[in-house]
């Protein structure tokens, strides 16, 4: 009996063990489940770009205690595939994905879509699939920023050449509209332009061929430093005079433009995009909205220009929207200004939201900018936000729409009233002075509205034109094509519609035809859409602003600012009727 006693003693005992085992093991389980899984698939570590784009995203990882799985695609679409899925069957929390290709990727981010796993874009965008945020340069600016050089360099009569990247890329895609927009109105001809799928030696052989069939080329731009590097070892072995400007500022490249046989490189910051993607994730992961679009800044690197470069200012740019193509190129004006001068400038939407614009200036105070450039949502609710600023001795520009109080250093924009009183006067030429006219406004308390209005208003004060209907539209295309379709609907007899804007005209122009009536239409911005309309008979005018130039002259008087240097309290732009 003490022998079965103790053998079930024993057996007691076994088990307790091994119930205390497996509790621990359980719990062990629990904590690994518990870390935070981030994938980064990049297109390929046999390029010194995308290994700094990784390093980025490690030391950020590291630093936020996230698990970094980092993946290599080789290049290879296929093994993008099987790398998604890879990570897919582990868990991840988010994916980072630098695609091989804009359009192969799309197969790919559709995976991650029907697991619900978010997913971010790196450097190269995606044609197809739902991504949270795309981090990248801005390769059109880039490839713009590279043109340029190379008209200043070898004139506007010259013969280049362009080597291009991988097909399908929306890199390659960029940097050639890019590069080509700088030249289009040069006499400068492309003699050659040939993919060399980003490789240092395809850009070797390419340019190889290139030079045998080509007797005279003046200068080649390749889509990256790798390409640019194999094509000027060909150039070096032919014994040719031939300039070569690159993309990246990769360490060879930059080794190369201070040894004086590269001219150039436009320096993109891989580390920052890699760093940006983990933080941008990061957010997603806690419940915050990211921006659609996160730029990273760019800057030329050569001989000549960095002997200019004095001192480097971090500034902020807080954008009404960027759902409106005017505020896109206000923005693109800004960065490209920016790039060129050596500025860091951190771009930020408030989605047409007073408070979001409030949370943006405060984000730019911790981030201790220089100075805060503003295009206001509305020139009353933006004073809060102005005197945060005040208050940090931030100073502060607006740009197109001013603010009612708080202090500013100065205000660039059109002349809103000189362009709404243009609008006036072509209208009332057009109906010879009598007619019943509407008037779409902009957001209310903005001061381009408010001066818009008061511009148009002035200048048909004493004619017969009568205003049936005035109305807001909150510079909104569907808001312009709803509120005209009431006011269609309510007056029986219209002549005209003026528009604060062209995204108000365009969407009033369409419930005009479907209407079927005969009403003259004037805009104003001379977005690209509104021009065509106006050059296919459709619009009948739109007053044309520069807001590529508002934005550059901002940076440009920024810096001016910074460097001591005083300004006018208002620094106007031209602005002109297209009809």
């Amino acid at each position: 009996m003490k022998k079965i006693f103790s053998i079930i003693l024993v057996l007691i005992l076994m088990i307790s063990t091994l119930a205390g085992c497996s509790a621990k093991t359980e719990e062990k389980a629990v904590v690994g489940d518990s870390t935070t899984k981030v994938g980064l698939i990049v297109s390929t570590l046999n390029n010194p770009f995308f290994v700094s784009l990784k390093d980025g995203a490690q030391v950020k990882a590291k630093e936020l205690g996230y698990d970094l799985i980092v993946l290599d695609s080789q290049n290879d679409p296929a093994k993008e595939l099987s790398n998604m899925e890879d990570l897919l069957t582990k868990g991840v929390d988010i994916i980072l994905i630098n695609p091989t290709d804009s359009d192969a990727v799309g197969n790919a981010i559709k995976l991650a879509n029907d697991k619900k796993t978010p997913v971010i874009t790196l450097d190269r965008g995606a044609n197809a699939g739902e991504v949270v945020t795309h981090i990248a340069s801005d390769n059109v600016s880039g490839g713009k920023m590279a043109g340029d050089y190379i008209i200043k360099l070898v004139g506007e009569n010259a013969k280049v050449v362009e080597l291009e990247g991988i097909a399908g890329t929306s890199a390659a895609r960029d940097r050639g509209q890019g590069f080509n927009d700088a030249i289009k109105g040069t006499n400068i001809k492309v003699v050659a332009r040939q993919v060399a799928d980003f490789d240092r030696t395809k850009g070797l052989s390419v340019m190889e061929n290139i030079l045998e069939a080509q007797p005279k080329i003046d200068a080649v731009f390749a889509h990256n430093d790798e390409m640019a590097l194999g094509a000027l070892k060909a150039i070096e072995a032919s014994g040719r005079d031939i300039k070569v400007v690159g993309f990246d500022a990769t360490e060879d490249a930059v080794k190369s433009v201070n040894d004086g046989k590269m001219s150039a490189t436009v320096a993109q910051q891989p580390d920052e995009i890699g760093s940006l993607g983990v933080e941008a994730a990061s957010k997603v992961i806690n419940g915050e909205k990211v921006d659609k679009f996160i730029p990273v800044a760019l800057k030329l690197i050569s001989s000549s220009e960095s002997a200019k470069i004095e001192k480097s200012y971090t500034m902020g740019l807080v954008l009404s929207t960027l759902n409106n193509p005017f505020f896109v190129s206000l923005k693109d004006g800004a960065l490209e200004k920016a790039n060129e001068s050596n500025v860091k400038l951190i771009i930020l939407d408030s989605q047409n939201d007073p408070a979001k614009e409030l949370a943006n200036i405060e984000d730019l105070l911790t981030q201790n900018v220089d100075l805060i450039l503003i295009n206001p949502t509305d020139s009353d609710a933006v004073v809060n936000s102005i005197k945060n600023a005040n208050n940090k001795n931030v100073p502060v520009i607006t740009l197109d729409r001013g603010a009612n109080a708080g202090e500013i250093v100065t205000h660039i924009a059109s002349d809103n009233v000189a362009g709404g009183m243009m609008a006036g006067n072509f209208i009332k030429d057009l109906l010879g002075s009598k007619g019943n006219v509407v008037e779409l406004e902009g957001i209310a308390g903005t001061s381009a509205a408010r001066d818009r209005g008061k511009g148009f208003n002035d200048a048909i004060k004493e004619t017969d034109i009568k205003v049936v209907a005035r109305q807001v539209a909150d510079f909104d295309r569907t808001k312009g094509l709803s509120v005209m379709e009431n006011i269609l609907e309510a007056q029986p007899k219209i002549d005209a519609v003026f528009a604060h804007n062209d995204e108000m005209a365009l969407g009033a122009l369409k419930a005009i035809e479907a209407s079927g009536r005969d009403i003259k239409v004037v805009g104003f911005d001379a977005s690209e859409d509104a021009v065509k309309s106006v050059h296919d008979g459709k619009m009948s005018a739109t007053v044309a602003q520069q807001p590529g130039k508002i934005g550059s002259l901002g940076i440009e008087s920024a810096i001016k600012f910074l460097n001591g240097e005083s300004l006018e309290k208002y620094i106007p732009v031209d602005l002109k009727i297209i009809k």
